[in-house]
């Protein structure tokens, strides 16, 4: 009898692990037990976040149990500091936000990379004359300080020894005010210049932070220490269920955009930004979906701790868990 029941508890193990790693649509028989689970975004929602919809339509965490709701973000530190308080169980931020976090103290780590090249940028108007690092001496930024980008501009200033930009404080992201020209430039993801101009490549300059030796990650999945103790098997749901969103997303984009306009009907308002969202995102995106090592992790820490963003160096193995 126990050698029985020995042999249908691994059965339906061997069930379980087959469904996360599945890429069938399973939302036609999900499980029984049905966990519902908050994902905090980095932002407002947009076309980048299209993957994520789609894993949603589709059923990807519904078939291994987690009903999962998606709520906009107001930057990645803010999703970083919300998730390692437990107060949302997962998040989308990104490498710089989650190692300042962790050497403040708080416990959350990356459960996966998505951008496996960090894409902050500076971004002007083609009249600033910024074509490269250097050009913003003596120019105006609208600066976010609660931004990655923020933070990592400020290290190439350290870096270069730039002294002489004029900082002026704006709403997040500073769009409105390099439009109205009260800023000459603002540091935003490069790869989301669409936000900014619809034809980005015709009317803005982009500077790009990894031209200036910042080979870092850029966004990632978060959880806290707690969660992923105490629910592991939910944070291999999410992950799986995230890792396939994207992979249907790159086959068929607009599916993944009508995913989006189905889940958050105002992004319907702007069908052409999203697309080109959806694109920038996916450029960004490695063929490893989620991969990340320890080495590249210890670059962004050391990156942080030498131009005094970190008040501490961080063990590189805590900032990231590494599924099995």
């Amino acid at each position: 009898m126990r050698n029985a029941r020995r042999a249908v508890l691994i059965s339906a193990i061997g069930a379980a692990i087959a469904a996360i790693a599945s890429g069938g649509n399973a939302a036609t028989s999900p499980p029984a037990n049905v966990e519902k689970v908050s994902f905090r975004l980095n932002w407002v929602v947009a076309g980048n976040h299209a993957p994520f919809y789609l894993a949603q339509q589709k059923g990807y965490w519904t078939r291994c149990g987690l009903d999962v709701s998606m709520t906009p973000g107001t930057g990645s530190g803010a999703t970083a500091q919300i998730v390692g308080n437990g107060s949302q169980q997962f998040g989308l931020t990104d490498a710089v936000s989650i190692t300042a976090a962790r050497a403040h103290g708080l416990p959350v780590k990356s459960i996966g990379v998505l951008y496996q090249t960090n894409p902050s940028a500076i971004v002007s108007k083609k009249s600033a004359g910024i074509v490269k690092l250097q050009d913003v001496a003596g120019k105006t930024w609208g600066a976010v300080p609660s931004g990655s980008p923020f933070l990592l501009l400020k290290a190439l200033f350290k870096k270069d020894n730039i002294t002489t930009v004029k900082e002026a404080d704006v709403p997040a992201p500073g769009i409105a005010q390099l439009k109205t020209g009260q800023v000459d430039f603002i540091t935003f993801f490069g790869n989301e210049a669409a936000n900014v101009d619809p034809n980005p490549e015709k009317d803005l300059n982009i500077v790009w932070f990894k031209d200036y030796g910042q080979d870092i990650y850029g966004l990632a999945l978060a959880t806290s220490d707690d969660y992923l103790k105490s629910h592991p098997q939910q944070v291999a749901c999410f992950r799986q269920g995230v890792i396939d969103g994207f992979k249907e997303a790159r086959a068929n984009p607009d599916e993944a955009l009508q995913a989006l306009f189905d889940g958050a009907p105002l992004t319907k308002n702007a069908p052409k930004v999203q697309a080109a969202l959806l694109k920038g995102a996916l450029e960004f995106v490695g063929t490893d979906l989620l991969a990340q090592t320890t080495a590249k992790w210890e670059t962004t820490e050391q990156l942080l701790f030498d131009a005094g963003i970190t008040p501490k160096k961080v063990d590189a193995g805590a900032l990231f868990w590494q599924a099995k």
